[in-house]
């Protein structure tokens, strides 16, 4: 063969996805509020979108069993109607993101879908977390210790912030203004607990002085409320307020250097460290229990967010389940025919013929891509419950293991659209409000090849077993695998202490201390 150059004709073909494609898959990861955001942007830049507040004639649907997926209903008027809906094949074939371009678009729904759309009742809250505190939680684990009875009042007025408080405070300090520019820059250091995360080193080098200086100002800063701000651990915080009340004495001090022994309930350790006995040590941790481990968090004004479903499973009077969409924080958007034609006859040129030509395929595109993921999300969740109902009827105990590979095989999906469709979205049970992936567990061999348990309800029962656990008789890891082989289920001693450590459980010795202490 010669080496020399040559041309050559080759005809291959290659898998790329449309910026389109792109997105139509994006949107299965959304949930309804994001969802929200994305399609405003796209009525914005659209002039043939429109969102609609209502849906007007919508016909009523007969309620189904699970054992039917939901369908959906579209609304139409004389003005405005909705676009066909269509599916894209990257929705139900697998390797959906190598799709080529080219790709037919799949006109036909089955009409096997059932959704009410309409929501009948409230959906349940979320269940109370009946998980205690551990006692890591009470040493800087957790927001606040048991007892406290600091100004709760001053973070329920004005919404004023941390750092506008203490801005406020440095400028009746009589300090130079060098000095306070330096405070300045600490208050803007601060954490919303209140505590200064950068070291001293770093500040000095920032601002060109000695460490010894830095203190000095740190030292300033600390005099100010609320008392505790400005600290660099858990440890000074609660040390400045010791001090505030002028009961910083050595037996505090000692106190205060051991605190990982207090979380562990070492109160033997503690009476022979501190040189007190039961009564001294019993005050002293009343005095430090009364005490705010972050101060700075009764200024935060941040409100929590509610979580808000994508889906509703209820069950209705026959004793059949029923899925549906959110249909109140899901976009409705349509398509306006008549003011499309409108522009359409009075349309000349040739590059205004191709705005409205891409806005109309735009439109188009949109309203089908959130058909089917409409669509997607329904089937998906359909075929949760089928696998979950008995979750659903008696509780955790009875959770089934599940990955996204039966619930892709029973819909005929690829499990990469079953993962975008769980990811970010939350359902309103009988049980609670649950995300989407909280169904999907690992799953627990049985003794003598029985089924497979959870992953959650195994975490269940070792929550269970703990709690009724007696002071004098403390069950050790392996005293747990025992009693959970009699209950069918074979679990290896790391493996509870792991999910004993997931469930924040001390060990255990801790335990043993904890329910046995003399106080």
């Amino acid at each position: 063969m010669a080496l020399s150059p040559r041309i050559e004709l080759k005809l291959t073909q290659s898998l790329v996805m449309t910026p389109q494609l792109q997105q139509a898959i994006k949107l299965l990861q959304y949930s309804n509020i994001d969802l929200v955001d994305f399609v405003t942007q796209e009525i914005e830049k659209n002039p043939l979108l429109e969102l609609s507040e209502t849906d007007q004639n919508t016909p009523d649907t007969p309620e189904s069993s699970h054992e039917n997926s939901p369908e959906i209903s579209q609304g139409q008027n004389d003005e405005t109607t909705p676009a066909v809906a269509t599916a894209d094949d990257y929705l139900n074939n697998p390797g959906a993101e190598n799709l080529n371009t080219e790709t037919a678009l799949d006109t036909n729904f089955d009409n096997d879908f059932n959704n009410d759309c309409v929501i009948d009742a409230v959906p349940p809250s979320a269940p109370d977390n009946d998980l205690g505190l551990s006692s890591k939680s009470m040493i800087g684990g957790g927001g606040s210790f048991e007892n406290n009875d600091f100004a709760f009042d001053l973070g329920l007025s004005a919404a004023i912030s941390l750092s506008d408080h203490l801005l406020a405070q440095l400028n009746l300090l009589l300090l130079e203004e060098n000095d306070k520019i330096i405070i300045r820059f600490l208050i803007g250091m601060l954490d919303e607990a209140g505590y200064l995360s950068e070291s001293s080193i770093l500040i000095a080098e920032r601002f060109g002085c000695e460490i010894d200086e830095i203190e000095r100002l740190i030292e300033i800063a600390q005099t100010m409320e609320p008392v505790g701000v400005f600290a660099r651990d858990l440890k000074e915080c609660l040390t400045l307020q010791q001090r505030n009340n002028d009961r910083f004495d050595p037996a505090m001090e000692t106190l205060l250097d051991n605190l990982d022994r207090l979380a562990k309930r070492d109160y033997n350790s503690l009476m022979r460290l501190c040189k007190i006995d039961t009564e001294d040590l019993k005050d002293m941790i009343e005095e430090i229990q009364a005490l705010n481990p972050r101060p700075g968090l009764i200024f935060n004004t941040s409100v929590s967010q509610t979580v808000i479903p994508d889906v509703f499973i209820r069950k209705t009077t026959k004793g059949n389940w029923i899925v549906e969409l959110n249909s109140e924080t899901l976009p409705k958007v349509l398509f306006n025919n008549r003011y499309f034609a409108e522009i359409k006859s009075h349309t000349k040129g040739k590059e205004d013929k191709e705005y409205l030509a891409e806005c109309a395929s735009s439109a188009n595109w949109l309203v089908k891509a959130l058909d089917q993921r409409a669509r997607t999300i329904l089937k998906v969740s359909t075929e949760l419950v089928k696998h979950q109902e008995n979750f659903f009827e008696k509780g955790i105990k009875h959770l089934k293991p599940l990955n996204l590979k039966t619930i892709a095989d029973a819909i005929e999906m690829h499990e990469s659209t079953v993962s975008r469709v769980t990811s970010n979205k939350f359902i309103a049970t009988n049980r609670g409000i649950f995300e989407m992936k909280y169904f999907f567990t690992t799953a627990i061999a049985a003794v003598e090849g029985g089924e497979s348990h959870s992953s959650e309800s195994v975490k269940h029962t070792i929550q269970a077993f703990i709690d009724a656990e007696e002071p004098k008789k403390i069950l050790s890891d392996d005293k747990l695998v025992t009693i959970l082989k009699t209950e069918g289920i074979d679990i290896a001693r790391r493996t509870v202490a792991k999910y004993r450590e997931a469930l924040n459980i001390p060990s255990s010795i801790q335990r043993r201390r904890i329910k046995n202490a003399a106080f």
